[in-house]
């Protein structure tokens, strides 16, 4: 067989491949995490898993630069973000 699936992002400005399967998501976890992360997928929706490995599979910089732009958005500041409805650049709020 072939090389494992990736997925492949931009984190930090730089891009980073990521596992592009369940198994190479669960080796990716540091060992303490894997209980956890076997418990979710095997309990979840199956229209719920690729949003659950999408979560699992991105390292921690890459989940904290998410968290920074949501609590960007919640002070209102859309500094960078386009609204869809109307294409427009937001004004910094």
């Amino acid at each position: 067989m072939g090389e494992e699936p990736v997925l492949r992002t931009r984190i930090g400005g730089r891009t980073v491949d990521l596992p592009g399967t369940l198994d190479g998501i669960r080796a990716s976890l540091p060992r303490e995490q894997r209980a956890a992360f076997d418990r979710e997928v095997g309990s979840a929706p199956l229209l719920d898993v690729p949003l659950i490995a999408a979560r699992w599979g991105l390292p921690q910089e890459a989940r904290d630069e998410d968290d920074a732009l949501a609590d960007q958005l919640r002070t209102g500041d859309f500094t960078g973000f386009t609204a869809p409805e109307d294409g427009r650049a937001g004004s910094g709020g």
